[in-house]
Protein backbone atom coordinates (compact mmCIF):
# COMPACT_ATOMS: atom_id res chain seq x y z
CA UNK A 1 0.00 0.00 0.00
CA UNK A 2 2.88 2.38 0.77
CA UNK A 3 4.27 1.63 -2.71
CA UNK A 4 0.94 2.64 -4.27
CA UNK A 5 0.91 5.97 -2.40
CA UNK A 6 4.57 6.66 -3.24
CA UNK A 7 3.72 6.60 -6.97
CA UNK A 8 1.23 9.50 -6.73
CA UNK A 9 3.11 12.38 -8.37
CA UNK A 10 0.80 15.12 -6.99
CA UNK A 11 1.19 13.93 -3.40
CA UNK A 12 4.95 13.67 -3.88
CA UNK A 13 5.19 17.28 -5.12
CA UNK A 14 3.19 18.52 -2.12
CA UNK A 15 5.51 16.55 0.19
CA UNK A 16 8.53 18.18 -1.50
CA UNK A 17 6.92 21.59 -1.05
CA UNK A 18 6.59 20.86 2.67
CA UNK A 19 10.18 19.67 2.94
CA UNK A 20 11.50 22.85 1.28
CA UNK A 21 9.35 24.99 3.60
CA UNK A 22 10.64 23.18 6.70
CA UNK A 23 14.25 23.66 5.55
CA UNK A 24 13.67 27.33 4.75
CA UNK A 25 12.03 27.97 8.13
CA UNK A 26 14.65 26.40 10.36
CA UNK A 27 13.84 22.69 10.38
CA UNK A 28 11.75 20.54 12.76
CA UNK A 29 8.13 21.79 12.45
CA UNK A 30 8.82 24.82 10.26
CA UNK A 31 6.51 27.85 10.45
CA UNK A 32 3.69 29.30 8.33
CA UNK A 33 4.80 27.99 4.92
CA UNK A 34 5.36 24.51 6.34
CA UNK A 35 1.97 24.67 8.04
CA UNK A 36 0.26 25.54 4.75
CA UNK A 37 2.11 22.80 2.86
CA UNK A 38 1.23 20.26 5.56
CA UNK A 39 -2.45 21.19 5.34
CA UNK A 40 -2.41 20.99 1.53
CA UNK A 41 -0.90 17.51 1.68
CA UNK A 42 -3.45 16.44 4.29
CA UNK A 43 -6.36 17.75 2.21
CA UNK A 44 -5.07 15.95 -0.89
CA UNK A 45 -4.38 12.58 0.73
CA UNK A 46 -7.45 12.54 3.03
CA UNK A 47 -9.87 10.91 0.51
CA UNK A 48 -7.38 8.08 -0.12
CA UNK A 49 -6.83 7.72 3.61
CA UNK A 50 -10.56 7.45 4.29
CA UNK A 51 -10.87 4.79 1.59
CA UNK A 52 -7.92 2.75 2.92
CA UNK A 53 -9.20 2.79 6.49
CA UNK A 54 -12.63 1.64 5.34
CA UNK A 55 -11.64 -1.01 2.81
CA UNK A 56 -8.31 -2.30 4.17
CA UNK A 57 -8.42 -1.44 7.90
CA UNK A 58 -5.26 0.66 7.55
CA UNK A 59 -4.74 2.66 10.74
CA UNK A 60 -1.61 4.69 10.12
CA UNK A 61 -0.32 6.91 7.30
CA UNK A 62 2.80 8.91 8.06
CA UNK A 63 5.05 11.19 5.96
CA UNK A 64 8.57 11.53 7.40
CA UNK A 65 11.65 13.48 6.36
CA UNK A 66 15.24 12.35 6.43
CA UNK A 67 17.93 11.95 7.34
CA UNK A 68 16.74 9.73 10.16
CA UNK A 69 13.07 10.06 10.98
CA UNK A 70 11.49 13.52 11.33
CA UNK A 71 7.68 13.51 11.41
CA UNK A 72 6.17 15.87 8.83
CA UNK A 73 2.54 14.69 8.74
CA UNK A 74 0.67 11.98 10.60
CA UNK A 75 -2.52 11.69 8.56
CA UNK A 76 -4.04 9.61 11.38
CA UNK A 77 -3.02 12.22 13.99
CA UNK A 78 -2.48 15.46 12.03
CA UNK A 79 -1.85 17.58 15.13
CA UNK A 80 1.21 15.49 16.08
CA UNK A 81 4.30 16.40 14.00
CA UNK A 82 7.85 17.74 14.25
CA UNK A 83 9.18 15.00 16.56
CA UNK A 84 12.26 12.93 15.70
CA UNK A 85 12.23 9.14 15.99
CA UNK A 86 15.77 8.30 14.85
CA UNK A 87 16.23 5.83 17.72
CA UNK A 88 12.73 4.38 17.39
CA UNK A 89 11.52 3.98 13.79
CA UNK A 90 14.29 2.05 12.08
CA UNK A 91 12.18 1.12 9.05
CA UNK A 92 11.98 4.86 8.33
CA UNK A 93 15.65 5.51 9.12
CA UNK A 94 16.79 2.69 6.81
CA UNK A 95 14.42 3.75 4.01
CA UNK A 96 15.69 7.35 4.14
CA UNK A 97 19.32 6.18 4.29
CA UNK A 98 19.18 3.56 1.52
CA UNK A 99 16.17 4.89 -0.43
CA UNK A 100 14.69 1.39 -0.57
CA UNK A 101 11.34 0.08 0.69
CA UNK A 102 11.25 -1.65 4.09
CA UNK A 103 8.66 -3.79 5.92
CA UNK A 104 8.38 -5.15 9.45
CA UNK A 105 6.79 -5.06 12.88
CA UNK A 106 7.62 -1.91 14.84
CA UNK A 107 6.33 0.19 17.72
CA UNK A 108 6.05 3.95 17.26
CA UNK A 109 4.91 6.88 19.39
CA UNK A 110 1.22 6.05 18.91
CA UNK A 111 0.82 2.45 17.69
CA UNK A 112 2.49 -0.90 17.39
CA UNK A 113 1.92 -2.69 14.12
CA UNK A 114 3.09 -4.01 10.79
CA UNK A 115 4.66 -1.20 8.77
CA UNK A 116 5.36 -0.82 5.07
CA UNK A 117 7.66 2.10 4.19
CA UNK A 118 8.47 3.40 0.69
CA UNK A 119 10.83 6.14 -0.54
CA UNK A 120 9.36 9.31 -2.12
CA UNK A 121 10.84 11.11 -5.15
CA UNK A 122 9.63 14.31 -6.80
CA UNK A 123 10.72 16.91 -9.33
CA UNK A 124 12.46 20.01 -7.99
CA UNK A 125 10.33 23.05 -9.01
CA UNK A 126 13.38 25.06 -10.16
CA UNK A 127 15.61 22.46 -11.86
CA UNK A 128 12.95 19.85 -12.71
CA UNK A 129 15.50 17.26 -11.55
CA UNK A 130 14.21 14.17 -9.75
CA UNK A 131 15.15 14.59 -6.05
CA UNK A 132 14.67 12.47 -2.96
CA UNK A 133 12.08 13.85 -0.52
CA UNK A 134 11.53 11.38 2.33
CA UNK A 135 9.49 8.30 3.23
CA UNK A 136 5.80 7.42 3.45
CA UNK A 137 4.67 4.75 5.89
CA UNK A 138 1.45 2.72 5.96
CA UNK A 139 0.69 0.72 9.08
CA UNK A 140 -1.83 -1.94 10.02
CA UNK A 141 -2.25 -4.15 13.08
CA UNK A 142 -2.30 -7.79 14.05
CA UNK A 143 -6.06 -7.45 14.50
CA UNK A 144 -6.48 -7.84 10.74
CA UNK A 145 -4.17 -10.88 10.50
CA UNK A 146 -4.96 -13.03 13.55
CA UNK A 147 -8.60 -13.83 12.60
CA UNK A 148 -7.37 -15.13 9.22
CA UNK A 149 -4.92 -17.42 10.97
CA UNK A 150 -7.57 -18.63 13.43
CA UNK A 151 -9.98 -19.48 10.61
CA UNK A 152 -7.32 -21.48 8.75
CA UNK A 153 -5.78 -23.41 11.65
CA UNK A 154 -8.59 -23.39 14.24
CA UNK A 155 -6.35 -22.08 17.05
CA UNK A 156 -6.56 -19.00 19.26
CA UNK A 157 -3.72 -16.49 19.20
CA UNK A 158 -2.66 -13.49 21.26
CA UNK A 159 0.13 -10.99 20.67
CA UNK A 160 1.59 -9.66 23.91
CA UNK A 161 4.28 -6.98 24.19
CA UNK A 162 6.63 -6.44 27.11
CA UNK A 163 5.98 -3.34 29.20
CA UNK A 164 9.64 -2.35 28.84
CA UNK A 165 9.26 -2.36 25.05
CA UNK A 166 6.09 -0.25 25.06
CA UNK A 167 7.11 2.19 27.81
CA UNK A 168 10.38 2.98 26.01
CA UNK A 169 8.70 3.77 22.72
CA UNK A 170 5.10 5.00 22.94
CA UNK A 171 3.91 8.37 24.27
CA UNK A 172 2.39 7.84 27.70
CA UNK A 173 -1.03 9.29 26.79
CA UNK A 174 -1.37 6.78 23.97
CA UNK A 175 -0.28 3.90 26.21
CA UNK A 176 -3.17 4.79 28.54
CA UNK A 177 -5.59 5.16 25.61
CA UNK A 178 -4.53 2.14 23.60
CA UNK A 179 -4.19 -0.34 26.45
CA UNK A 180 -6.96 0.93 28.74
CA UNK A 181 -8.75 -2.41 28.44
CA UNK A 182 -5.53 -4.34 28.95
CA UNK A 183 -6.01 -7.27 31.38
CA UNK A 184 -4.23 -7.18 34.71
CA UNK A 185 -1.13 -9.04 33.55
CA UNK A 186 2.57 -8.28 33.21
CA UNK A 187 2.33 -7.59 29.48
CA UNK A 188 0.47 -5.27 27.13
CA UNK A 189 -2.08 -7.17 25.08
CA UNK A 190 -1.66 -5.94 21.50
CA UNK A 191 -4.26 -8.23 19.91
CA UNK A 192 -6.09 -11.51 20.59
CA UNK A 193 -8.73 -13.76 19.09
CA UNK A 194 -10.17 -14.77 22.47
CA UNK A 195 -11.53 -13.09 25.57
CA UNK A 196 -9.86 -15.75 27.73
CA UNK A 197 -6.25 -14.70 27.18
CA UNK A 198 -5.68 -13.69 30.80
CA UNK A 199 -7.08 -17.01 31.99
CA UNK A 200 -4.82 -18.96 29.62
CA UNK A 201 -1.76 -17.07 30.86
CA UNK A 202 -2.51 -18.15 34.43
CA UNK A 203 -1.74 -21.76 33.47
CA UNK A 204 1.82 -21.17 32.25
CA UNK A 205 5.05 -19.43 33.23
CA UNK A 206 6.63 -17.15 30.65
CA UNK A 207 10.44 -17.26 30.45
CA UNK A 208 12.50 -14.09 30.22
CA UNK A 209 13.54 -15.02 26.68
CA UNK A 210 9.89 -15.67 25.69
CA UNK A 211 10.92 -19.15 24.47
CA UNK A 212 8.82 -22.13 25.55
CA UNK A 213 10.69 -25.33 26.33
CA UNK A 214 7.80 -27.43 25.05
CA UNK A 215 4.07 -27.51 24.41
CA UNK A 216 2.07 -27.43 27.64
CA UNK A 217 -1.06 -29.56 27.96
CA UNK A 218 -3.65 -28.41 30.52
CA UNK A 219 -7.16 -29.38 31.52
CA UNK A 220 -9.65 -26.51 31.71
CA UNK A 221 -13.06 -27.75 32.79
CA UNK A 222 -14.05 -30.44 30.30
CA UNK A 223 -11.47 -29.29 27.76
CA UNK A 224 -7.88 -30.23 27.15
CA UNK A 225 -5.84 -27.35 25.77
CA UNK A 226 -2.36 -27.33 24.28
CA UNK A 227 -0.48 -24.05 24.84
CA UNK A 228 2.66 -22.81 23.17
CA UNK A 229 4.45 -19.46 22.82
CA UNK A 230 7.48 -18.06 21.01
CA UNK A 231 9.25 -14.66 20.83
CA UNK A 232 8.07 -11.79 18.62
CA UNK A 233 10.99 -9.82 17.21
CA UNK A 234 10.54 -6.38 15.70
CA UNK A 235 12.22 -5.05 12.54
CA UNK A 236 15.42 -4.03 14.33
CA UNK A 237 15.72 -7.23 16.38
CA UNK A 238 15.30 -9.33 13.23
CA UNK A 239 18.42 -7.63 11.88
CA UNK A 240 20.30 -7.91 15.17
CA UNK A 241 19.62 -11.11 17.13
CA UNK A 242 21.52 -9.73 20.14
CA UNK A 243 18.57 -7.39 20.83
CA UNK A 244 15.73 -8.63 23.07
CA UNK A 245 12.35 -9.60 21.57
CA UNK A 246 9.46 -7.13 21.77
CA UNK A 247 7.13 -9.69 23.32
CA UNK A 248 5.71 -13.06 22.39
CA UNK A 249 3.05 -14.87 20.39
CA UNK A 250 0.77 -17.08 22.49
CA UNK A 251 -1.23 -19.90 20.86
CA UNK A 252 -3.67 -22.42 22.31
CA UNK A 253 -5.83 -25.14 20.80
CA UNK A 254 -8.60 -27.45 21.99
CA UNK A 255 -7.07 -30.94 21.74
CA UNK A 256 -9.73 -32.80 23.71
CA UNK A 257 -10.38 -35.19 20.84
CA UNK A 258 -6.66 -36.04 20.67
CA UNK A 259 -6.46 -36.72 24.37
CA UNK A 260 -9.57 -38.92 24.28
CA UNK A 261 -7.98 -41.05 21.57
CA UNK A 262 -4.64 -41.13 23.37
CA UNK A 263 -4.92 -44.74 24.49
CA UNK A 264 -5.77 -45.88 20.98
CA UNK A 265 -2.55 -44.61 19.49
CA UNK A 266 -0.10 -42.93 21.84
CA UNK A 267 2.85 -42.72 19.46
CA UNK A 268 0.79 -41.76 16.43
CA UNK A 269 -1.05 -39.02 18.30
CA UNK A 270 2.08 -37.47 19.77
CA UNK A 271 3.84 -37.46 16.39
CA UNK A 272 0.89 -35.77 14.69
CA UNK A 273 0.54 -33.38 17.62
CA UNK A 274 4.14 -32.21 17.30
CA UNK A 275 3.98 -32.03 13.52
CA UNK A 276 0.75 -30.04 13.77
CA UNK A 277 2.32 -27.40 15.99
CA UNK A 278 5.40 -27.19 13.80
CA UNK A 279 3.15 -26.58 10.82
CA UNK A 280 1.15 -24.01 12.78
CA UNK A 281 4.29 -22.08 13.75
CA UNK A 282 5.53 -22.22 10.18
CA UNK A 283 2.15 -21.00 9.01
CA UNK A 284 2.11 -18.14 11.51
CA UNK A 285 5.58 -17.01 10.51
CA UNK A 286 4.50 -17.20 6.87
CA UNK A 287 1.46 -15.02 7.49
CA UNK A 288 3.43 -12.45 9.49
CA UNK A 289 5.99 -12.16 6.70
CA UNK A 290 3.70 -12.45 3.70
CA UNK A 291 3.41 -8.67 3.19
CA UNK A 292 7.18 -8.35 3.13
CA UNK A 293 7.55 -11.20 0.64
CA UNK A 294 4.75 -9.84 -1.53
CA UNK A 295 6.41 -6.42 -1.53
CA UNK A 296 9.76 -7.92 -2.58
CA UNK A 297 8.09 -10.16 -5.16
CA UNK A 298 6.15 -7.21 -6.58
CA UNK A 299 9.37 -5.21 -6.95
CA UNK A 300 11.24 -8.12 -8.55
CA UNK A 301 8.33 -8.89 -10.86
CA UNK A 302 8.35 -5.33 -12.21
CA UNK A 303 12.11 -4.75 -12.45
CA UNK A 304 14.75 -5.94 -14.91
CA UNK A 305 17.36 -7.86 -12.93
CA UNK A 306 20.34 -6.67 -14.94
CA UNK A 307 19.76 -2.94 -15.42
CA UNK A 308 17.40 -2.06 -12.57
CA UNK A 309 14.97 -0.43 -15.01
CA UNK A 310 11.33 -1.46 -15.14
CA UNK A 311 10.63 -4.57 -17.24
CA UNK A 312 8.30 -5.49 -20.09
CA UNK A 313 5.53 -6.65 -17.75
CA UNK A 314 5.50 -3.37 -15.87
CA UNK A 315 5.60 -1.47 -19.18
CA UNK A 316 2.41 -3.20 -20.37
CA UNK A 317 0.55 -2.23 -17.19
CA UNK A 318 1.76 1.39 -17.11
CA UNK A 319 1.17 2.03 -20.82
CA UNK A 320 -2.42 0.84 -20.44
CA UNK A 321 -2.99 3.18 -17.47
CA UNK A 322 -1.28 6.17 -19.10
CA UNK A 323 -3.13 5.62 -22.40
CA UNK A 324 -6.45 5.72 -20.58
CA UNK A 325 -5.38 8.85 -18.68
CA UNK A 326 -4.29 10.48 -21.94
CA UNK A 327 -7.70 9.85 -23.50
CA UNK A 328 -9.64 10.94 -20.41
CA UNK A 329 -7.84 14.25 -19.91
CA UNK A 330 -6.98 14.92 -23.58
CA UNK A 331 -3.28 15.06 -22.79
CA UNK A 332 -0.47 13.98 -25.16
CA UNK A 333 1.33 10.71 -24.40
CA UNK A 334 4.69 10.07 -26.05
CA UNK A 335 6.82 6.97 -26.44
CA UNK A 336 10.50 6.55 -27.33
CA UNK A 337 11.87 3.18 -28.50
CA UNK A 338 15.67 2.95 -28.29
CA UNK A 339 17.90 0.30 -29.87
CA UNK A 340 21.69 0.03 -29.50
CA UNK A 341 23.38 -0.14 -32.89
CA UNK A 342 25.13 -3.39 -33.87
CA UNK A 343 24.98 -4.68 -30.31
CA UNK A 344 25.23 -8.34 -31.33
CA UNK A 345 28.53 -7.46 -32.96
CA UNK A 346 29.55 -5.73 -29.72
CA UNK A 347 28.92 -8.95 -27.77
CA UNK A 348 30.84 -10.96 -30.35
CA UNK A 349 33.83 -8.62 -30.02
CA UNK A 350 33.92 -8.03 -26.25
CA UNK A 351 31.94 -10.90 -24.73
CA UNK A 352 28.53 -11.02 -23.04
CA UNK A 353 29.86 -9.97 -19.65
CA UNK A 354 31.18 -6.71 -21.09
CA UNK A 355 27.92 -6.42 -23.03
CA UNK A 356 25.97 -6.58 -19.77
CA UNK A 357 28.14 -3.81 -18.31
CA UNK A 358 27.43 -1.69 -21.37
CA UNK A 359 23.67 -2.22 -20.95
CA UNK A 360 23.90 -1.10 -17.31
CA UNK A 361 25.66 2.14 -18.28
CA UNK A 362 23.12 2.84 -21.00
CA UNK A 363 20.27 2.16 -18.55
CA UNK A 364 21.65 4.80 -16.18
CA UNK A 365 21.64 7.36 -18.98
CA UNK A 366 18.01 6.54 -19.88
CA UNK A 367 16.90 6.71 -16.25
CA UNK A 368 18.60 10.10 -15.89
CA UNK A 369 16.83 11.44 -18.97
CA UNK A 370 13.46 10.23 -17.63
CA UNK A 371 13.57 13.19 -15.26
CA UNK A 372 9.99 13.50 -14.04
CA UNK A 373 8.53 11.15 -11.45
CA UNK A 374 5.88 10.16 -14.01
CA UNK A 375 8.44 9.26 -16.73
CA UNK A 376 9.14 5.52 -16.96
CA UNK A 377 12.31 3.97 -18.43
CA UNK A 378 11.96 0.29 -19.40
CA UNK A 379 14.23 -2.45 -20.65
CA UNK A 380 11.96 -3.91 -23.30
CA UNK A 381 14.22 -6.82 -24.22
CA UNK A 382 17.86 -7.47 -25.18
CA UNK A 383 19.38 -4.16 -26.29
CA UNK A 384 15.99 -2.47 -26.80
CA UNK A 385 14.62 0.10 -24.35
CA UNK A 386 11.40 2.11 -24.11
CA UNK A 387 10.60 5.40 -22.36
CA UNK A 388 6.99 6.35 -21.52
CA UNK A 389 6.47 10.15 -21.33
CA UNK A 390 3.02 11.19 -20.02
CA UNK A 391 1.73 14.67 -20.89
CA UNK A 392 4.58 15.19 -23.38
CA UNK A 393 4.27 16.53 -26.93
CA UNK A 394 6.06 15.01 -29.92
CA UNK A 395 8.44 17.98 -30.08
CA UNK A 396 9.40 17.60 -26.41
CA UNK A 397 9.83 13.84 -26.79
CA UNK A 398 12.12 14.30 -29.81
CA UNK A 399 14.24 16.72 -27.76
CA UNK A 400 14.60 14.08 -25.05
CA UNK A 401 15.50 11.48 -27.69
CA UNK A 402 18.22 13.77 -29.07
CA UNK A 403 19.60 14.28 -25.56
CA UNK A 404 19.76 10.50 -25.12
CA UNK A 405 21.48 10.06 -28.48
CA UNK A 406 24.13 12.66 -27.58
CA UNK A 407 24.61 11.29 -24.06
CA UNK A 408 25.21 7.72 -25.28
CA UNK A 409 27.66 8.92 -27.94
CA UNK A 410 29.52 11.06 -25.39
CA UNK A 411 30.16 7.97 -23.23
CA UNK A 412 32.69 6.92 -25.90
CA UNK A 413 32.28 3.22 -25.17
CA UNK A 414 34.63 1.55 -27.68
CA UNK A 415 32.90 -0.56 -30.37
CA UNK A 416 35.37 -1.82 -32.95
CA UNK A 417 32.73 -3.85 -34.82
CA UNK A 418 30.34 -0.96 -35.38
CA UNK A 419 29.81 -0.04 -39.01
CA UNK A 420 29.04 3.63 -38.34
CA UNK A 421 31.28 4.81 -35.48
CA UNK A 422 34.18 3.80 -33.26
CA UNK A 423 31.96 3.80 -30.17
CA UNK A 424 28.54 2.56 -29.03
CA UNK A 425 25.64 4.51 -30.57
CA UNK A 426 21.86 4.38 -30.27
CA UNK A 427 18.94 4.76 -32.70
CA UNK A 428 15.57 6.05 -31.52
CA UNK A 429 12.01 6.07 -32.82
CA UNK A 430 9.49 8.53 -31.32
CA UNK A 431 5.68 8.71 -31.41
CA UNK A 432 2.97 10.78 -29.75
CA UNK A 433 -0.79 10.24 -29.45
CA UNK A 434 -1.39 13.72 -30.93
CA UNK A 435 0.36 12.73 -34.19
CA UNK A 436 -0.82 9.17 -34.88
CA UNK A 437 -2.06 8.10 -38.28
CA UNK A 438 -5.47 6.49 -38.51
CA UNK A 439 -5.62 2.90 -37.16
CA UNK A 440 -2.04 3.10 -35.81
CA UNK A 441 -1.24 2.68 -32.13
CA UNK A 442 1.52 4.42 -30.20
CA UNK A 443 4.01 1.53 -30.04
CA UNK A 444 3.58 0.54 -33.70
CA UNK A 445 4.23 4.12 -34.81
CA UNK A 446 7.34 4.49 -32.62
CA UNK A 447 8.62 1.11 -33.82
CA UNK A 448 8.03 2.11 -37.45
CA UNK A 449 10.00 5.32 -36.88
CA UNK A 450 12.79 3.33 -35.24
CA UNK A 451 13.23 1.23 -38.37
CA UNK A 452 13.09 4.32 -40.57
CA UNK A 453 15.97 5.72 -38.53
CA UNK A 454 17.90 2.45 -38.84
CA UNK A 455 17.40 2.28 -42.57
CA UNK A 456 18.62 5.84 -42.96
CA UNK A 457 21.99 5.06 -41.39
CA UNK A 458 21.45 4.46 -37.62
CA UNK A 459 22.62 6.69 -34.75
CA UNK A 460 19.61 8.87 -35.61
CA UNK A 461 16.15 9.88 -34.43
CA UNK A 462 12.89 9.64 -36.34
CA UNK A 463 10.91 11.75 -36.83
CA UNK A 464 13.34 14.68 -37.04
CA UNK A 465 11.08 17.30 -35.53
CA UNK A 466 12.38 20.69 -34.48
CA UNK A 467 11.09 21.93 -31.09
CA UNK A 468 8.40 24.59 -31.29
CA UNK A 469 9.45 28.14 -30.45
Amino acid sequence: MSTFISLDAQLNQLFLKGKMAVEAEGGTTGEEQAKQARQQLLNKVKPSWDYMTKEFNIRQLHYQLGPGSLSFLRVHKPNKFGDRMDDLRFTIVDTNAEKKARFGFETGRIYSGLRGVSPIWANHPETNEKVYVGAVEVGTSFKQILPIFTDIFNVNIAVLLSKAHINNKMWSEYIDEYFKLNPDINYYLESTTSEYTKNILSYISITDSFKADNVKLIKKGDQYLSIYYFPLRDYRAQKNEALPPSGFILMWEDVSSLVESFERGFIVNIVFFIIGFILIEIGLIWIFNRESKLSVAEHEASTDGLTGLFNRRYYDDVLKIESERSRRFSQPLSLIICDLDYFKSYNDAYGHQQGDECLKVVAKVLNTQAKRSSDIAVRYGGEEFVIILPNTTLEAAVTIAKNINKAIYSLSIAHKNSRIASCVTITLGVACTDNLEQNCDLFTTADKNLYLAKNSGRNKIQPEVSPKN
